[in-house]
């Protein structure tokens, strides 16, 4: 349920809270301050002047969310056990999993019920017990994820506008150095629709050619780069779990191409527009 999962040895077991076994189940951190790396399953440690036997050590995790300390720094001892040491009647905090997504709410009602029962408060009563569900972050995850994606989808909106603009100005500046070319072109034959598709064509390739750059680079970078460290620092964790790993999907490459084909569309709409309408005889006085 917490992803408690055993690098050494085993979690706690049901016959472990039936016979009140003194045994404990290590954090990845408290192991290594305890045991400096030698094996620990099988060794004693001392909890309230009771030595407990260690079955497990768990491995070492990514942990945002704690309720007193990090899992990697806890101590799990059978709850039996744990109630011939303090006063158990009431528990700081609970945690349960219903069998199912769908019955969370249920299950909540349900927890809520039996434990006002037994420490013989009013269901209703907010002080007395609070209780979070998953469903009551979903909607702030929801708008961190929604403005991050806003967010990215602006920058990258700006910088292909940006990058758009510059080409159609290096196209129209082309227009305007080729009119002579234009208008023999024309004397020579050639529709408006040739002149049109040249220049959307001149205007596609320039962009296709800066987009295949920009995939070199960026697979130069994600290959030199490699893995940028995150959260494996902060938890002293070199499984690289936590880090953020640098590559690039064929699903962003698809993407990335359409996008640009369109961008590459509507900035030499406007040069080969303007090119296609030149009057030839114009076009060939010009100096």
């Amino acid at each position: 349920m917490r992803n408690e999962v055993p690098s050494e040895g085993r979690w706690i077991s049901s016959s472990d809270e039936i016979e009140r076994r003194r045994v404990c189940f290590l954090g990845g951190r408290i192991r290594e301050q305890l045991f400096s790396g030698r094996p620990a399953v099988g060794e004693f440690v001392t909890i309230a002047g009771v030595r407990f036997e260690v079955i497990g050590v768990m491995q070492r995790k990514i942990q945002l969310s704690n309720y007193f300390s990090s899992d990697d720094e806890s101590v799990w001892i059978p709850y039996a056990s744990a109630g011939d040491l303090w006063n158990t009647r009431y528990a700081a905090v609970m945690v349960f999993e219903p069998i199912a997504p769908q019955f969370e709410k249920r299950a909540m009602a349900q927890v809520l019920a039996a434990v006002a029962t037994r420490q013989q408060f009013s269901p209703t009563d907010p002080k007395a017990f609070q209780m979070f569900g998953r469903g009551e972050f979903r909607p702030v995850i929801d708008a961190i994820t929604i403005g991050l994606e806003v967010l990215l989808a602006f920058v990258g909106a700006l910088t292909l506008g940006i990058g758009g603009v510059g080409v159609m100005n290096i196209m129209l500046v082309s227009v305007e150095e080729r009119i002579r070319e234009i208008g023999l072109r024309r004397a020579l034959g050639a529709k408006k629709s040739h002149i049109k598709l040249q220049f959307l064509a001149e205007t596609l390739l320039i962009m296709l050619l800066g987009g295949a750059i920009g995939v070199v680079i960026s697979y130069l970078v994600a290959a030199a780069v490699g893995t940028l460290p995150l959260m494996g620092p902060l938890f002293e964790d070199d499984s690289g779990r936590g880090d953020i790993h640098l590559h690039i999907s064929s699903m962003t490459l698809m993407v990335s191409t359409l996008v640009l084909l369109l961008v590459g569309v509507i900035s030499g709409l406007v040069p080969a527009l303007r090119a296609s309408k030149l009057d030839p005889v114009e076009a060939l006085r010009y100096e």
